[in-house]
């Protein structure tokens, strides 16, 4: 359905460097990065807001990396919403009907249609829609790009200026309108939240640069990149040498000494220098009146537990590695946490899952 090649983008102030990806018809696809990466110039090159210097879009096979936006038959949902203060809601959904060349009584129904699927049917003759909620705009505003039927639906950071609350509404609300409406969406944000529960693919793109795109499983467990690591919030980083190599894992020993069992990872040999590193959420407290699960049997070190954060819901653990002054994270759901009472000043034994750790060549640093 979209095919970028070898897109590169180049202004004042951004930069996108040589972008290839591929969306396939009704898919959701999240372009996952930092503030400054390069997110609405993307966006805003395949709307054709911006031209580029290299590199073709194409949509269902038509190359439109010159057309005009009115010519792409897109949606685009920009992050200030752009609703018009001097028309009513009603308006404002219709707008696009007469360059669309709907008839007026049909743009009337399909409003309609669109804001009772919405639930903000009861507020279409309101005179101005800045009166609104964020959440009832937001509404709004993918109402007026839905009446027109587009093939594909750009969103910029579209849930920024949402309370939690709303925010959460509107999130388990979207993919169900998408998908009735077997629209292909491409969405960006900076929150990871956000992109892991909505995405079909994550593409990651840091400073100009697509890093990785993948499902999100593999975006997840297997980040292509230090950055992309990093951008995760995979805290527990580690670097060290491989000291030995066998069927199914690796050895490798970082400066401290400590020795850490890793999957096999392709391309890698003893003596190479890697980075590797586990999710908080992978990391196990062993609890000794419990048997050992064969996934939890490998890099058990003792440690001690330095800091505590409550996270409503889930608590994080800071915890000093086997005496060395390493830091690790550790995340716990809160019924785990409060059923082995830990405090502060606690030793405990933890057991970092072979299999749940990334690896990369030291030369992947992104």
């Amino acid at each position: 359905m979209i095919h970028v090649e070898n897109l590169t983008v180049a202004g004042p102030g951004f930069y996108l460097d040589d972008i290839s990806f591929k969306v396939n018809k009704a898919e959701y696809l999240i372009i996952l990065g930092p503030s400054g990466a390069g997110k609405t110039v993307l966006l805003d090159t395949l709307a054709g807001l911006k031209k580029p210097q290299k590199g073709r879009i194409l949509f269902a096979g038509r190359d439109v990396t010159r057309a005009l936006p009115e010519e792409r038959k897109i949606g685009y949902i920009q992050q200030n919403l752009a609703l018009f203060p001097h028309l009513s809601v009603m308006e404002n959904i219709t707008f696009g009907a007469r360059p669309n060349r709907i008839p007026p009584a049909r743009a009337s129904e399909r409003a309609r249609e669109l804001a009772a699927l919405l639930g903000i049917e009861h507020l279409l003759s309101r005179a101005n829609p800045l009166t609104l909620s964020g959440g009832e705009k937001q509404r709004v505003a993918l109402a007026r790009t839905l009446l027109v039927e587009p093939d594909i639906i750009l969103m910029d950071e579209p849930f920024s200026a949402l309370d939690s609350f709303t925010r959460r509404q509107l999130i388990f609300l979207l993919p169900e309108i998408f998908a009735q409406f077997q629209v292909t969406v491409i969405h960006v944000t900076h929150d990871l939240q956000e992109a892991f529960l909505l995405g079909d693919k994550i593409a990651v793109l840091i400073d100009g640069r697509l890093h990785q795109i993948g499902s999100r499983d593999e975006i997840y467990r297997r980040p292509a990149t230090l950055a992309v690591a990093r951008l995760l919030l995979n805290r527990n980083t580690l670097s060290g040498r491989v000291i030995d190599f066998s069927t199914g894992e690796i050895v490798a020993r970082i400066e401290e000494g400590l020795d850490f069992k890793l999957p096999a990872t392709p391309h890698i040999q003893p003596g190479d220098k890697i980075h590797f590193g586990i999710n908080p959420r992978e990391i196990v407290i062993i609890r000794p009146d419990r048997p050992l699960t064969p996934r939890v049997r490998s890099n058990i070190f003792p440690a001690t537990v330095r800091r505590i954060f409550d996270q409503y819901g889930s608590y994080l653990l800071f915890l000093d590695l086997a005496g060395t002054g390493i830091e690790i994270e550790l995340e716990l759901p809160g019924y785990i946490y409060h059923d082995m009472a830990i405090s502060i000043g606690n030793n405990v034994t933890v057991s970092l899952k072979k299999d749940s750790f990334w690896v990369l060549p030291a030369d992947k640093e992104g």
